[in-house]
C-alpha cells in the first residue's frame, strides 16, 4: 500500500510538472499582438567617429608578427608591407630625424622613448596633427639603445612597438654624417670660428 501511494505521489508530480510546461509557440497575451522588441543603446556618430579616427590613426599592430625594417632611399622604415610604417627613420646632415606615425593634437609635445637592452633613449617630438616627429645628433652616445640589440619605442598614445635588432635602422644612425662644409644641427658652436 505505502509503494502504492509512493508510485501515485511519483505520477501526480509528473503530471502536473508536464502540465505546467507550455507547448504554445506564440508569446503570451492576445492574438496577433506585436511581439515586444527592443533596441540596442544608441551612440552617438560624432562619438563613433572618434573612435574610428583613432583606430585608424594608430596603423596595424604594435607588434605586428610581419614587420621588418626595410630600407629606404632616406634611411628606414619599420612596419607590416603595405601598411603604413610605425616607425620611420632619416638621416638628415648629421641629424637622424624620427617619426611614429600616431596622430595626436596639432602641437603637442612628449618624450619618445626608445628602451633597449644597453640604454634608454628619450627624444623630444612633436605631432603635426598626423604624427610625432623628432631629431638627434646622430652621434649621441643614447643611440646605443637603438643600434645595441632589440628594443621597444613608445609615445603618449602611441602603445609601445616591439622591434627586433636591426643592422638596417643601425645603419641609419651609425652611417648619418654631416654633409661637408655642413654643420650639424644642434652641436655646440666654437667661439672661435665666430669671432
Amino acid at each position: 500500500m505505502i509503494r502504492s501511494l509512493s508510485r501515485t505521489a511519483a505520477m501526480a508530480a509528473i503530471v502536473l510538472a508536464a502540465s505546467a510546461c507550455s507547448s504554445q509557440s506564440e508569446p503570451q497575451g492576445t492574438r496577433g499582438e506585436p511581439v515586444t522588441k527592443f533596441a540596442l543603446p544608441h551612440h552617438d556618430e560624432a562619438e563613433l567617429a572618434e573612435q574610428r579616427a583613432i583606430t585608424e590613426a594608430m596603423p596595424g599592430k604594435i607588434d605586428p608578427p610581419d614587420a621588418t625594417w626595410r630600407a629606404t632611399k632616406a634611411g628606414a622604415v619599420y612596419g607590416e608591407p603595405e601598411t603604413k610604417p610605425l616607425i620611420e627613420m632619416a638621416c638628415n646632415d648629421g641629424m637622424v630625424d624620427v617619426t611614429r606615425n600616431v596622430a595626436s593634437d596639432d602641437g603637442a609635445k612628449a618624450l619618445f622613448a626608445f628602451v633597449g637592452y644597453r640604454g634608454i633613449l628619450r627624444l623630444k617630438v612633436e605631432n603635426d596633427g598626423a604624427a610625432w616627429h623628432g631629431s638627434l645628433r646622430s652621434d649621441d652616445p643614447m643611440w646605443i639603445a637603438v643600434t645595441g640589440g632589440p628594443f621597444y619605442a613608445t609615445v603618449a598614445g602611441g602603445g609601445k612597438v616591439i622591434s627586433p635588432a636591426s643592422s638596417i635602422a643601425s645603419q641609419v644612425i651609425t652611417g648619418c654624417k654631416p654633409e661637408a662644409d655642413a654643420t650639424i644641427k644642434g652641436a655646440p658652436v666654437d667661439p672661435d670660428e665666430t669671432a
